[in-house]
């Protein structure tokens, strides 16, 4: 299949939105969507009036839910080529961290994995509104994420 990964496998290019002029991301994006719908997740349009799911769309299984996107630039005064991003929670509704490609012992992992130290095989609770982090991440995230008014 050849190495179509990008940056060590990463999903999401660093822009927080998705946007990027590098198609391995699209590729990455791509791949990782149809070998979750391969392995038995459900797949329908997030926007089914405006966008096929091959754009945007969400994904379920036991719980679990991912938001994917793999837009391709369709307006040439567009800036960016592709919109991609990988978002996903489990069935605690906690953000989960994952990288390409798909495996769906991932998920069950990523379960017990600090989103912010990286740690494995942990405990783990809610920071934020959706954050998932450890017992020792705990208290430096809370500080910087839960400060006075964060829900306002």
């Amino acid at each position: 299949m050849g190495n179509i990964m990008n940056d060590f496998g990463k999903l999401n290019p660093t822009d927080e939105f998705g946007f990027t002029n590098d198609p391995s991301y699209l590729t990455a994006v791509s791949l990782f969507r149809d070998s979750a719908v391969a392995d038995g997740w459900s797949i329908e349009p997030t926007y089914p009036n405006h966008e096929s799911q091959e754009r945007a769309c969400r994904l379920r299984r036991d719980g679990f839910v991912m938001q994917v996107l793999t837009r391709s630039r369709d307006k040439e005064w567009q800036k960016y080529a592709y919109e991609t991003h990988v978002s996903a929670w489990g069935p605690d509704g906690l953000a989960l961290k994952l990288t390409s490609p798909y495996t769906w012992e991932q998920f069950q992992s990523a379960l017990n994995t600090c989103n912010y130290c990286g740690k494995t095989g942990v405990q783990t609770q809610r920071v934020g509104f959706a954050g998932r982090c450890c017992d020792k991440c705990l208290p430096s995230i809370q500080k910087k994420l839960e400060y006075p008014g964060w829900t306002d």
